[in-house]
């Protein structure tokens, strides 16, 4: 645990000893670690960002088996947005950063995406936008016979500054096959995103916890990060994501609050060349999340207004919050909001552009 405080480099067994037998002691001693290791890199300043979800559509053909969100096109729940919507919020809420995900299929094509995102850039020149996850890249490459490489390519000219982490749920083929078999494996999840990181594209990682896997099975995730991290230098976030149960089919309840903070403060120790770790509020709670930055989260996402993801699946927490609630939270937490920008910089400060 002293290693991990100062930033060296944990084994796979030493970080299997910090979490196999929690207890409140030992979760204690896992958080002092982590916290102290995120204050040597942020002292006690904590970011969020002025951001909007975009969710063209909630259709799709994955079929996973976790997944409330998801709907098929005769489903009560289904929707899809048009293109002026999508526009109008947009210019209405003016935010700092978009955040744009959906389903896989055939209403929103890759020509289609590939406009929006054009528009979006041509209205709102200095919008950060985030956009599509490595199934829907690695989808948009299988429907329009081009490769993921003429796919992002294609993406990064039109104005996608960088892509989410969704998508990886958790690198085990033992729940991959039980839940989500029609999905990326990691190699090609990690495939998309490496192709991403070699054109200068930042990308963020996550891990979807609670659906009944083991500390082994996390840690061993958060490993696979470490090394392809090594690799590429291109993942700026890491999100652990607690699982949402909804109508209960996998599992009746997601993880406990020890169990997330433990997450956190284990991925604060472990993923020493990956910047920055992120306590998601909207699937862990505003509470848990602000508790989250002391035990090595660093980032709290932000205002996310619109999002339809984690609340279609049930989750319980705000659907949106004001700059005032956000810095309110991370207060409550002791710590000292910043606002940030897509870049993970303090807003208004000047960073270098990244381009291709």
């Amino acid at each position: 645990m002293d290693k991990g405080a100062v930033g060296e480099r944990l084994t796979s067994d030493e970080a299997l000893a910090l979490v196999q037998d929690l207890t409140p002691e030992t979760l204690h001693e896992l958080g002092a670690a982590a916290l102290h290791n995120r204050r040597w890199r942020y002292g006690l300043k904590a970011t969020y960002v002025f951001n909007q979800h975009i969710n063209p559509s909630n259709i799709c053909t994955m079929g996973c088996a976790f997944c409330n969100y998801a709907a098929l096109p005769d489903a009560p729940k289904a929707f899809t947005l048009s293109e002026d919507t999508i526009i109008r919020s947009v210019a209405s809420l003016a935010p700092t950063e978009v955040h744009i995900v959906g389903g896989i299929n055939d209403l929103w094509p890759f020509d289609r995406n590939l406009k929006l995102v054009k528009t979006l850039r041509r209205s709102f020149p200095e919008l950060f936008i985030k956009a599509f996850t490595a199934v829907e890249v690695a989808a948009f490459a299988r429907d329009s016979g081009k490769t993921v490489d003429d796919i992002l390519v294609a993406l990064a000219a039109a104005g996608v500054n960088a892509m989410p982490g969704g998508g990886a749920e958790i690198f085990t083929e033992r729940l991959r096959r039980k839940y989500w078999p029609q999905k990326l494996s990691a190699h090609d999840w990690w495939h998309v995103h490496s192709r991403a990181h070699a054109m200068g594209i930042p990308t963020n990682a996550t891990m979807l916890f609670g659906i009944g896997e083991r500390w082994d099975e996390r840690v061993a995730h958060m490993l696979t990060l470490r090394r392809w991290q090594d690799r590429s230098g291109g993942f700026e976030c890491f999100i652990p994501l607690p699982f949402q149960p909804g109508k209960g089919e996998i599992a009746a309840d997601g993880p406990s609050t020890a169990e997330i903070l433990a997450v956190l403060a284990l991925a604060r120790l472990l993923l020493d060349n990956i910047p920055h770790i992120k306590a998601y509020w909207p699937m862990a709670g505003l509470e848990t999340a602000a508790a989250g930055l002391s035990w090595g989260a660093d980032d709290l996402d932000g205002t996310i207004k619109e999002e339809k993801v984690a609340h279609m699946a049930g989750a319980r927490t705000p659907v949106g919050l004001a700059r005032e609630k956000m810095e309110e939270t991370i207060a409550m937490g002791g710590f000292e909001a910043v606002e940030r920008d897509g870049w993970f910089q303090a807003k208004g400060k000047m960073h270098a552009a990244r381009m291709l």
